[in-house]
């Protein structure tokens, strides 16, 4: 059995109503001709409009905002003229609480007489103040954004996720040379040198694919990029991501780096300059302190040893029966002893001529005695028959390294041992010196007047080599030490 059309006609007309309702939209309906408007009851409630059929339009304009009835008015002339078939405006409505709120108003003919003259408009009215406060205020911030972006005194570049363009701040601007006009929408090739290209493109998808929200895009090497000019310069960069509407954007800050590079260029020649120059300095100071050695041992050792020899020959011619004669000799015999001694102290001290005369290993060994006697420590050596016979400069500071850890270890550790090892691995040279001694603390590392580890710190570093002074209170010291080999020179 079938429904009744009209219970049918019912339903759905129920249907419609409660659409209307949950989209919380007023409806009239407008007959041009007759001029009677019908306005249903959520229109009605919502703003100020009499319920009923009322007079026509006229409740409808009453309740525009004063500065919007010419647009309402417009609007509906060109409908019911036949003008336009559909409309849609933006107005003020006064709200049954009195308060004027935003309302989106449509019309659209749904009738028309023989002569194509509407006879039926149908309208909605849709309250979209909060819809348009929401919008002002993303307005609002989209413009505070823009302008912090623009204000900001770094480079700010945005791409989609076919790395075009979308975001070229001011600072960009003076950074790269370009308007924004002139780069917008266009590849971030633009501004990378071609050789840079494809491996940045690389990395910008290798970055998406981590899900990470922003990283530094210099970690361990300089990002080069490219002025309108054709001019590549250094810059520092970190990189963020983001997606809106289901499209990623990246989001890059850059700083120009040029004068930073430049500073850090000069100061790594600077740097390289006094390490030559410390090298050429220490090496003259070797060489003079060599003269000065030899000359002490030679030409004073030998005057010294001839005055000996003329003493033991008036010993020998003393005449018997002058005691206090005998006595001044002896007197003098003791301070040429002890003259000689002296000498041959300073002279080892300013450079012992072992190692000139016979390498390093023999300098290492008469080193261990010395000091073992004079500290009273252990000393037990250990050389790569490689490292024996070391060029200068290298054998020099070795052995200037070795010493000066030999009398830390006895004047400040109380060492009762320590170990001496010297190898060549590979191209580098390794000297390790170990004690037993009280150890260092960390205050001692930094300690001011601490010359002697800053002496060592200061020759390995004219070396380009590096060190490691390492020691817990109580356990002890260990200095090592790695120096790069000097390359053969190639044969002329």
């Amino acid at each position: 059995m079938s429904d009744d059309p009209s219970k049918t006609a019912n339903r759905l007309q129920d249907r419609w109503r409660e659409a209307i309702l949950t989209a919380r939209l007023g409806v009239f309906d407008w007959d041009p001709g007759s001029g009677s408007v019908d306005y249903s009851p959520e229109l009605e409630e919502a703003f100020d409009l009499p319920p009923g059929q009322g007079d026509g339009i006229e409740p409808l304009r009453r309740a525009t905002h004063p500065e919007d009835l010419g647009l309402l008015d417009t609007t509906l002339a060109d409908v019911s003229g036949g003008r336009r078939a559909h409309a849609l405006v933006d107005l003020r409505l006064r709200a049954a609480d009195g308060e004027w709120r935003w309302a989106r108003v449509r019309a659209r003919t749904c009738a028309r007489l023989d002569d194509g003259t509407p006879s039926r408009i149908v309208g909605t009215v849709a309250d979209v103040q909060e819809w348009r406060r929401g919008r002002l205020t993303a307005r609002e911030n989209q413009l505070r954004l823009h302008g912090i972006v623009n204000s900001a005194m770094d480079a700010i570049i945005s791409v989609n996720d076919h790395q075009r363009i979308t975001l070229f701040n001011r600072a960009a601007e003076r950074m790269f040379g370009y308007a924004a006009r002139e780069v917008l929408n266009q590849p971030l090739d633009l501004l990378i040198p071609a050789r840079f290209q494809a491996a940045h493109h690389g990395h910008i998808e290798a970055f998406g694919r981590t899900g990470v929200p922003s990283r530094p895009m210099m970690a361990q090497r300089i990002v080069s990029a490219l002025r309108k000019s054709g001019e590549e310069f250094p810059i520092d960069a970190s990189i963020s991501q983001s997606e809106v509407g289901g499209q990623r954007h990246f989001t890059v800050i850059l700083r120009d780096v040029t004068a930073r590079e430049r500073t850090r260029l000069e100061l790594e020649q600077a740097r390289e300059d006094l390490r030559e120059l410390a090298v050429a300095s220490r090496t003259a100071r070797e060489q003079e302190n060599s003269r000065i050695s030899r000359e002490l041992h030679d030409e004073l050792g030998q005057n010294l040893t001839s005055l000996k020899m003329d003493l033991a020959w008036l010993d020998a011619h003393c005449p018997p029966g002058h005691p206090r004669f005998v006595e001044t000799l002896g007197a003098m015999r003791s301070v040429l002893d002890s003259t000689v001694a002296a000498t041959r102290r300073i002279a080892a001290d300013l450079r012992p001529l072992v190692l000139d005369d016979l390498g390093l290993l023999a300098a290492l060994e008469w080193l261990a005695t010395e000091t073992s006697r004079r500290h009273g420590f252990k000393l037990h050596l250990s050389v790569d028959p490689q490292s024996e016979n070391l060029a200068e400069p290298l054998a020099s500071q070795v052995y200037r390294i070795v010493q000066e850890s030999l009398n830390n270890a006895g004047r400040h550790a109380a060492a009762s041992e320590v170990w001496v090892d010297l190898r060549i691995i590979g191209e580098e040279l390794h000297l390790g010196v170990q004690d037993d001694g009280r150890g260092l603390r960390p205050a001692d590392l930094s300690k001011k007047g601490s010359f002697g580890l800053v002496g060592i710190r200061e020759r390995v570093y004219t070396l380009a080599g590096s060190v490691e002074i390492l020691g817990d209170n109580g356990k002890g010291t260990a200095v090592r030490v790695r120096l790069p080999l000097p390359r053969p020179e190639a044969p002329a």
